[in-house]
């Protein structure tokens, strides 16, 4: 099952919960990013 959930704030990608499973991380500020956004927030630290 695919559902759409939003999009990542850093590059609009959409983010979808695949069977049960969110594609994407939710920060605590409420903002939606995907994976690989989420990669690189920490390279930057």
């Amino acid at each position: 099952m695919k559902e759409f959930v939003g999009i990542c704030h850093c590059c609009k990608k959409e983010i979808y919960c695949l069977n049960g499973f969110l594609n994407g991380i939710v920060k605590d500020d409420g903002m939606l990013i995907c994976f690989s956004c989420e990669e690189e927030e920490k390279k930057e630290k």
